[in-house]
């Protein structure tokens, strides 16, 4: 058995090491063996503790004792170049001007730039490797205007979300969602394919509401019959209820029924202000989320024989959101909006 003389600079120079966040495992291992060799543990007793074997610590103290601390942290494993890795920065460029839809698409695109045929899991291993990763596309409104938007933001609801992260006052963004009695489908984990049976006919339950910037309260009418101006007059009114002593402000978007004269009238009357969106700007309303995740957690993959059935999964959510999907609530509908860029004149 080989025995070292440690000194305390070198135990000190282990420590450190073993310490440093930048060393990996591997090599964290290697320095432990040979702090406990310095305890006098046997051998087997540190490979069993390791999980190593007595002939790896034999040699983890050779090295150590031929060429110190530095012989110990040389990372000798061999890693083959990639053929691709003088083609990255190109590859790179390529896709990020034309992002492929399949793994296939992309592997005739390497094989058309670089002549080098890979596979389709090599593609997608390759796609990793270069900081891609596969997302379903999102959709711009055609006729929003990004600058607009971004100065609605900054002007008009900034100010507004700091006054109501002091308590000064509360903003709530509103909208309205038609939720019809159907099928709605989605990805799940399964054996083989699953089927939900779909309903017939066109019916709607229809749900106005509002939800709070910072405390994420959920308020809402619900009805079967149309949202209109009155069904907002309603929603203001148990806004204001909850809320009879703080400055209110309703975000939302241009809906004729919001935008009417006798929805801003009666706003007024009970001292609630609107901030009407820019126009195609469901980016900067955090309630859409909202309605994502009543459809993620009581409508999607099941089936509803009537519209009964699927209004009580709909209520049953909403009544009972801010208790018990309310840590969802708060990471879903973040203060974080999605901007996109200004196109250039």
């Amino acid at each position: 058995m080989i025995n070292i003389e440690f000194s305390d600079r070198d135990l000190a120079d282990i420590s450190e090491a073993i310490d440093n966040p930048e060393i990996t495992p591997k090599f964290k291992r290697k320095l432990m063996a040979l702090r406990m060799h310095n305890l006098r543990v046997d051998n087997g007793v540190i490979a069993e503790t390791l999980n190593i074997s007595p002939n790896t610590v034999t040699n983890y103290v050779k090295q150590y004792r031929d060429g110190g601390l530095c012989a110990i942290l040389e990372d000798k494993a061999y890693r083959p170049a990639s053929s691709l890795e003088p083609f990255i920065p190109c590859l790179k460029c390529f896709f990020a001007a034309r992002p492929p839809a399949t793994a296939k698409e992309a592997m005739g695109h390497i094989e058309r730039i670089t002549g080098i045929k890979l596979s389709e899991e090599q593609v997608r291993k390759t796609l990793k490797k270069i900081g891609m990763s596969y997302r379903r596309s999102g959709q711009i409104p055609g006729k929003a205007d990004p600058q607009m938007q971004f100065n609605f933001f900054t002007e008009e609801l900034e100010p507004r979300l700091k006054e109501a992260s002091e308590g000064k006052r509360k903003v709530l963004f509103v909208d309205a969602a038609h939720f019809v009695l159907g099928c709605f489908l989605g990805m799940v984990w399964c054996f083989s394919r699953l089927f939900v049976r779909g309903a017939s006919g066109r019916q709607r339950y229809n749900v106005l509401g509002a939800v709070d910037s910072h405390s994420k309260e959920v308020i809402s009418i619900r009805s079967t019959d149309n949202i209109n101006s009155v069904k907002l007059t309603e929603l203001m009114d148990l806004i204001r209820e909850k809320h009879p002593d703080v400055a209110i402000t309703l975000v939302m978007d241009n809906a004729k029924y919001q935008r009417c004269k006798m929805v801003q009238e009666y706003a007024s009357s009970k001292n609630i202000e609107i901030l009407f969106l820019p126009p195609y700007s469901p980016n900067l309303n955090i309630i859409e989320r909202l309605w994502k995740l009543v459809k993620t957690e009581c409508l999607r993959n099941k089936y509803f024989p009537d519209l009964a059935t699927f209004q009580a999964s709909i209520d049953g959510f909403l009544n009972s959101a801010n208790q018990d999907y309310q840590q969802q609530l708060e990471s879903l509908l973040t203060l974080k909006f999605q901007f996109f860029p200004i196109p250039k004149k």
